[in-house]
């Protein structure tokens, strides 16, 4: 009797053993290609230029993954402390801490968003048309002044690093300010636009792009007020 208990209970734990190996499978299958399509990528091309998206990469060598949203993988933490000892690390701070000192910002968090943004490239262009250090849109520099004859003048002023950082600094202070100096808040708002946070309730938008960048400039930031 003990003798035939005993080979039930094995086989009953070799089941459940099997059936748990089968689930956490699926669960793997199942949700790797969810997290991995919520990644975003950059690659430079061969102008130099750096290029950012998410979902599927442009069919390119040297794409980098940026990590999953709230997720700093090793590859992550790796390629956002490769960026704070960039060449253009060094030439893009002063320029930064002067434009966040004028606004009355945290230099760090300025040049925390530039790393996000351009890895401190100064000719970094998106997919959307966002230019230079800080990646500003033209209509945000327009709103600011920066209004010339034709639309190639005006991206060359955007691209000028000095008025590129001051350009961003007065629109994040702007925006620390409207947000009532919340910083999740304001970068969300650099990211989406203050009218998507605003239409989510002052709540950071339930986009996977902007939750990812929320996160990678506060891992930045910490990085560097350490």
């Amino acid at each position: 009797m003990m003798r035939r208990l005993s080979v039930c209970l094995f086989w009953h734990f070799r089941v459940l053993r099997f059936r748990g190996a089968v689930v956490q499978w699926l669960l793997m299958v199942l949700l790797a290609p969810a997290a991995h399509a919520q990644e975003v990528w950059e690659f430079v091309d061969r102008n130099g230029v750096t290029h950012m998206g998410n979902g599927a990469p442009p069919p390119s060598r040297g794409v980098i993954w940026l990590g999953g949203v709230g997720v700093a993988s090793p590859k992550t933490r790796a390629a956002e402390a490769s960026a704070l000892r960039l060449p253009g690390y060094e030439l893009a701070k002063p320029l930064l801490e002067e434009a966040a000192m004028s606004q009355s910002l945290e230099p760090a968090l300025v040049i925390a968003v530039a790393a996000a943004e351009s890895a401190f490239n100064t000719d970094a262009v998106s997919r959307k048309g966002a230019l230079g250090l800080m990646q500003v849109m033209p209509a945000t520099a327009e709103r600011y002044g920066i209004a010339e004859k034709n639309p190639h003048e005006a991206r060359r002023a955007v691209l000028e690093p000095k008025l590129n950082a001051q350009i961003g600094s007065r629109y994040l202070a702007d925006l620390m300010r409207m947000f009532d100096g919340d910083k999740e808040l304001a970068l969300a708002a650099y990211n989406a636009g203050e009218g998507a946070v605003l239409k989510h309730g002052r709540r950071i938008p339930p986009y996977p792009e902007t939750q990812q960048y929320v996160e990678r400039v506060l891992r930045f930031y910490r990085a560097l007020t350490r």
